[in-house]
C-alpha cells in the first residue's frame, strides 16, 4: 500500500487555496510513486491537466471548488488563465512575463495578512452560483467586469505600473462582493475597516480578500515607498488599539 500525509502550516479557512495546493501534490507524488498518467508531468499540457485532475478529485470529495485555485498554487508566476464552455471543462494557462525590477517592486510593496477571520468557501460560494443561476443584467454585468479585469491587471504588471494593479484589485473586490451578495458575510466588518483606514492613510493603492472572501488572507499593495512596517503602524493604532 501507499501512505500520504500531507500538512499545512496555514490556518484553516485561510482563503489562500490551500485545499486544492495539496490535492494537487498529492496526486503529482501518487503519479511519481506509482509511474500513473494523472497529470502528465513533462507534457506541454501539464499546467492544464493537473488543474483539471485537482477539479476531479475536489467533486469526488464533495468539497465543491473550482480550477482557479490549483492555477493561481500550482503554476508558479503571473498567469491569466481561462476555461471554455466545454464538458469535460478545458482550461488554458498563459504565463505572463515580467522583468526583474517589476518583481522586485511588486515583491516590495505587496503584503498578506491574516484578518483573523476563518471563513468557509463553501458557504459563499453557493450564495454565488445562485445569483449566478438568476442570471441578472447586475451579475452577468459584474462576471463580464471580472474577465477584462484580469486582463487589465496583467497588462499593467507587464507595463511596471503597479499603482494600476493595485486599483485593479480594489475594484476584483468590489465586483466580487456583487457576486457574492452584500448580505452574505462575504466582507467581515474587521476587513472593511482595515481597508477603509488603510486607503484614507494614503498607505496603500488597493487591496482585496484571497479566495471567495467572508475572511481569510488579506492582501494589499502599498503605495510606492510603503511596506510592510508601515501597514503594521497604522493597524495597530487605528484598529488594535
Amino acid at each position: 500500500g501507499l501512505e500520504v500525509i500531507s500538512t499545512s502550516l496555514l490556518p484553516k479557512g485561510s482563503g489562500l487555496g490551500t485545499s486544492s495546493i495539496l490535492g494537487g501534490c498529492v496526486l503529482a507524488s501518487i503519479e511519481k510513486c506509482v509511474g500513473a498518467n494523472v497529470t502528465g508531468m513533462g507534457s506541454p499540457n501539464a499546467d492544464e491537466n493537473i488543474v483539471g485532475a485537482v477539479l476531479t478529485l475536489e467533486q469526488l470529495m464533495t468539497t465543491g471548488g473550482g480550477w482557479q485555485d490549483q492555477v493561481n498554487g500550482l503554476v508558479g508566476g503571473l498567469k491569466v488563465g481561462k476555461s471554455a464552455q466545454s464538458i469535460p471543462l478545458r482550461t488554458s494557462i498563459s504565463r505572463v512575463p515580467l522583468d526583474e525590477d517589476t518583481r522586485e517592486a511588486l515583491d516590495r510593496r505587496i503584503v498578506l495578512a491574516f484578518s483573523g477571520q476563518p471563513r468557509l468557501a463553501k458557504d459563499i460560494l453557493v450564495n454565488v452560483l445562485r445569483r449566478w443561476g438568476r442570471r441578472t443584467d447586475e451579475i452577468t454585468k459584474t462576471l463580464e467586469e471580472l474577465v477584462a479585469g484580469a486582463r487589465e491587471a496583467a497588462d499593467a504588471a507587464q507595463a511596471a505600473d503597479i499603482d494600476k494593479v493595485g486599483e485593479c484589485l480594489s475594484k476584483y473586490w468590489q465586483l466580487k462582493k456583487v457576486m457574492a451578495g452584500l448580505d452574505s458575510g462575504v466582507e467581515p466588518r474587521v476587513v472593511a475597516d482595515v481597508l477603509s483606514i488603510l486607503m484614507e492613510q494614503n498607505a496603500i493603492v488597493g487591496g482585496s480578500l484571497c479566495g471567495a472572501g467572508g475572511g481569510g488572507f488579506l492582501a494589499v499593495i502599498t503605495r510606492e515607498g510603503k511596506g510592510l512596517r508601515d501597514v503594521l503602524n497604522i493597524v495597530d493604532d487605528s484598529i488594535v488599539s
